[in-house]
C-alpha cells in the first residue's frame, strides 16, 4: 500500500496553523475535535467485471440514527445498482468501528447519496444552515486524510472570491483552496454552510481503461495518487441553500428517490440573436428539441421548437451563459413533486404572445443502472435489460424486445469480434431475445451443449442490423 507522503501531512499542519488567527477563540484544533463525531468514512465494494475494489469517501452524519450523506460521485449514476455491495460506515480511531449499512438513495438532483445503518445507532449529526456569505466572507473546510494517514481530519481556511450562478450554484474561494470532495464548509461562526465539490479533472484507470469522473466512483483512498486532495485542492463548494430541502426530507428504505419528468429532451438556450428574433431581448428562454410521445408535455400539446419563457408565471432563472438555461430549467422541475401541476409560458413564433400550458409532472423512467445484468465471462461482455433511454434513443417502440451490450472486456473474444458497447441485441443464434434472463438462459444452454462453437448475435447498431459472430477462446 502506498503511504501518505509526510510532506503532504506537514503541508496540512502548516496550512491549519497559518489560518488559526482568523478563527474564533476555540481555534482549528478545537474545531477538528468538534467535527470528529459527525465525519465518518463511507465504504462499499465495487464488484465489477474486472474485479472487486473497496471504495471510500468522507461521509457527513446528518441524523441521530446515523443517516449519512456522501457526494454522488462516490456512487455515480452510471454504476449499476447490483455492482455496489457491502456498504458500511467506519468510525476512525485507534480502534476503528464498522457499521453495516444500506444505500437508500442516489439523488442526482442534489448531487448526494444517502447511507443508513442497518441497526439503530445514536450518532452526532451536523445541522446545515443557509448561512450569510458573500464575496470576502471567511470560510473554513474540514476534510479527511486517507487511511494511510489514519483518516485524520484536517482543515483549510479561505475567503469567498465569487458567487457563481449555473445549474448548480457554486461558491469560489481564493487562497490555498478547500479540503477534499465531500468536506463540510463552515462560516466564521463554525456553522456548516456547504459541501466541497468534486473535481472534474481526475481519471481512474480500471483494467487499462481511463474512466472520467462522470463514469467512475470518487474514492478517498486513491491507490494511484493518495496525495491528490492535498496536491491539487479544489476551490469550489456548493452552498447549503442548494441542498437543504432534501436534508429536511431525505429518502428512506420505504420511499426511495423518485424523480419528476415532463418528457422533453434536447433543450437549448436561446442565443442573443435568437432572443432578439423572438422579441425576447433581455429575457431567458429555452427551446424544445423533442417531445417524447405519451409523456405529460406531449399530452399537454407541447411541440418541437416551442419556446419556454416562464414557469408558474415566473421568468426562467438566468445562468452565467445561455447554455446553462436548459440545465437550470430541468433541475428546477426535477425538484418538484411527481403529480404536481406546472404552468409553462410558451411562445411559438416571434409575433405570438406567451400562452399558458399546464403540464402534470410524470415519473422519470428508471435509468440503465437499475437494469438486471448478465456477464458472459468466457466471451468477455455484459448484457443488460433495456431501459427507456435505450428504446427512445434508437427510435424503437417502448416495449421493444432485446438486451443492450453494457461492457466489453479489453482483449476479449467479444472485442475481437467487434461487438460494441451500446449494441442492441435482438437475436442469439437465430432465437429472438426478450430480456436478460431469457438471454442468459439461451446463452448458457448453448454454451453447455456446444462449448466450442461460435455464438452468433444479431444486433442493431446506428440504425443498421449487423451479425456478430463470437468465437469462444481457444485453450
Amino acid at each position: 500500500m502506498k503511504r501518505f507522503a509526510p510532506t503532504a501531512v506537514a503541508l496540512v499542519a502548516a496550512c491549519s496553523i497559518a489560518h488559526a488567527q482568523t478563527r474564533p477563540a476555540s481555534g482549528p484544533a478545537a474545531l477538528l475535535e468538534k467535527m470528529k463525531p459527525s465525519l465518518v468514512v463511507a465504504q462499499f465494494t465495487y464488484d465489477g467485471e474486472l474485479g472487486r475494489r473497496e471504495l471510500t469517501a468522507l461521509g457527513i452524519v446528518i441524523r441521530e440514527d446515523g443517516l449519512t450523506i456522501v457526494p454522488s460521485e462516490f456512487t455515480p449514476r452510471q454504476m449499476p445498482d447490483e455492482q455496489m455491495k457491502d456498504f458500511k460506515l467506519i468510525i476512525p480511531g485507534d480502534e476503528e468501528t464498522e457499521i453495516e449499512c444500506d444505500l437508500i438513495g442516489r439523488d442526482d438532483r442534489y448531487n448526494l447519496s444517502f447511507i443508513l445503518p442497518k441497526k439503530k445507532q445514536t450518532m452526532t449529526p451536523l445541522k446545515f444552515v443557509a448561512g450569510n456569505i458573500g464575496v470576502g466572507s471567511a470560510v473554513r473546510s474540514v476534510g479527511m486524510l486517507p487511511k494511510s494517514a489514519g483518516y485524520q481530519l484536517y482543515t483549510y481556511g479561505a475567503n469567498v472570491a465569487a458567487m457563481l450562478r449555473g445549474p448548480v450554484p457554486q461558491v469560489l474561494v481564493d487562497g490555498g483552496g478547500l479540503t477534499i470532495a465531500g468536506s463540510v464548509v463552515l462560516d466564521d461562526t463554525d456553522q456548516p454552510i456547504g459541501i466541497v465539490n468534486a473535481q472534474n479533472d481526475r481519471i481512474m484507470v480500471i483494467g487499462g481503461r481511463q474512466i472520467p469522473l462522470n463514469d467512475r466512483p470518487l474514492s478517498l483512498d486513491d491507490p494511484q495518487n493518495p496525495n491528490a486532495s492535498i496536491e491539487n485542492p479544489t476551490r469550489v463548494f456548493i452552498p447549503a441553500t442548494d441542498f437543504m430541502a432534501v436534508l429536511n426530507a431525505p429518502p428512506s428504505k420505504e420511499e426511495p428517490p423518485r424523480f419528476p419528468f415532463i418528457g422533453v429532451v434536447q433543450l437549448t438556450g436561446l442565443t442573443k440573436d435568437l432572443t432578439e428574433y423572438y422579441n425576447l431581448k433581455g429575457k431567458v428562454a429555452v427551446q424544445v428539441g423533442d417531445v417524447i410521445p405519451k409523456f405529460s408535455a406531449d399530452r399537454a400539446g407541447l411541440k418541437k421548437s416551442d419556446i419556454i419563457v416562464s414557469v408558474d408565471g415566473q421568468p426562467l432563472e438566468r445562468g452565467d451563459v445561455p447554455e446553462e438555461a436548459p440545465l437550470i430549467f430541468t433541475r428546477h422541475l426535477a425538484r418538484m413533486a411527481i403529480g404536481q401541476k406546472v404552468t409553462l409560458g410558451i411562445i411559438t413564433g416571434p409575433e405570438t404572445p406567451p400562452k399558458p400550458v399546464e403540464v402534470t409532472l410524470d415519473e422519470r423512467p428508471a435509468p440503465p443502472s437499475r437494469a438486471k445484468r448478465f456477464y458472459a465471462e468466457d466471451l468477455g461482455f455484459t448484457a443488460r435489460d433495456t431501459a427507456f433511454e435505450d428504446t427512445f434513443g434508437r427510435k424503437l417502440a417502448a416495449d421493444a424486445k432485446g438486451v443492450v451490450v453494457a461492457f466489453i472486456r479489453p482483449q476479449s473474444a467479444a472485442q475481437t469480434a467487434t461487438l460494441d458497447n451500446g449494441d442492441f441485441v435482438r437475436q442469439i443464434n437465430q432465437t429472438p431475445v426478450t430480456n436478460v434472463d431469457q438471454f442468459k438462459e439461451q446463452y448458457e444452454a448453448f454454451r453447455k451443449d456446444k462449448p466450442k462453437e461460435a455464438v452468433v448475435l444479431e444486433v442493431l447498431r446506428g440504425g443498421n442490423t449487423q451479425i456478430i459472430r463470437i468465437e469462444p477462446p481457444r485453450e
